[in-house]
């Protein structure tokens, strides 16, 4: 009976041992095993790779820089280092794959140690048996959706800046001065219709009608200067049909018609008389006329002269 007690408690030291033992064993297969962050990764995931390393003891972390990674067709390493943990250290790899399967991890040196053997399993994202395509790696930038348009549509629109460039500088100036002269002189025309509108308007309010005419023929005599570049400020009413001020438009009133006008116009303000109504009215809706004339003359053709080189003092 006693051998039996000592036999039983015999095995149940032994079971005790081994039960220890595996426990053992499984917490430092645990412990020292590798695991990835998440489990289970996809082509084209970011995951860190995690390797324990109980005991080995650190001052601080120490990490590599991507350039003295070696380069690996399917997979981009993003982050290795040695970290410092509870207990020990650890090697944390973060990385990203662009091929399924079980790759191997390219070797690298942190602190004069070769970390190398590193396996990963990539899963991929197609379903198993609708084909055996998997998913391509890294594309080249111009490859990408909308790189190609934007460089070549940048190149393009810098070509045709400087080909309009070129046309405005060699052949487009002649054009250009055309365009100016009309425009300029378009901006005296309406400028004109205004100071009549504004004139009209004031004798309507009962201002002076002597004062009315003066400014009438100042304005009109100024806006003939700067329409064909000479001095008409300092012109009698007879000087006017000597000259022609609107040679490239031929519809236009011609210097005989203004010496009519300013005929009058001078008649009137210098008479000493008292001056009638009627008479300032008159002088207005010549004025009008002639620039409704002068109006359908430019717009009936197009200057091709170059603009006035300037009014004499």
């Amino acid at each position: 009976m006693l051998n039996i007690r000592r036999g039983a408690a015999y095995l149940l030291l032994v079971s005790l041992v081994m039960l220890g033992g595996g426990l053992c064993f499984a917490q430092d297969r645990r412990l020292g095993g590798t695991y990835m962050i998440p489990p289970r990764i996809f082509v084209g995931d970011r995951a860190i790779l995690i390797v324990p390393r109980p005991g080995i003891a650190m001052q601080a972390d120490l990490e590599i820089s991507r350039t003295q990674i070696p380069h690996h067709p399917y997979i981009d390493i993003h982050r290795a280092a040695l970290e410092r943990r509870p207990g020990g250290s650890q090697l944390s790899v973060e990385f990203s794959a662009f091929a399924p399967g079980f790759l191997e991890l390219p070797s690298f040196n942190i602190a004069g140690e070769v970390f190398s053997g590193l396996i990963v399993e990539v899963s991929s994202i197609l379903e198993p048996g609708e084909s055996r395509m998997v998913l391509s790696g890294l594309s080249p930038p111009l490859a990408i959706p909308g790189t190609s348009l934007l460089v070549y549509g940048s190149v393009t629109a810098l070509v045709v800046f400087l080909l309009v460039a070129l046309w405005t500088l060699i052949w487009g100036r002649r054009h250009m001065k055309a365009w100016l002269a009309a425009w300029k002189r378009r901006r005296l025309l309406l400028s004109m219709w205004g100071i009549e509108k504004r004139l009209k308007k004031d004798l309507t309010k009962g201002a002076g009608q002597r004062e009315i005419l003066d400014a009438l023929s100042l304005e009109f005599r100024s806006f003939l200067s700067y329409f064909s570049g000479m001095n008409c400020r300092a012109m009698t009413a007879l000087e006017f049909a000597g000259h022609s001020f609107f040679e490239e438009y031929p519809d236009a009133p011609n210097g005989e018609y203004l010496k009519v006008f300013f005929s009058r116009c001078d008649q009137i303000r210098f008479s000493g008389d008292a001056i009638n109504g009627d008479e300032t009215e008159a002088l207005f809706a010549e004025i009008k006329v002639f620039l409704k004339t002068l109006d359908r003359a430019m717009r009936k053709k197009r200057p091709q002269a170059a603009p006035p080189a300037g009014v004499a003092a």
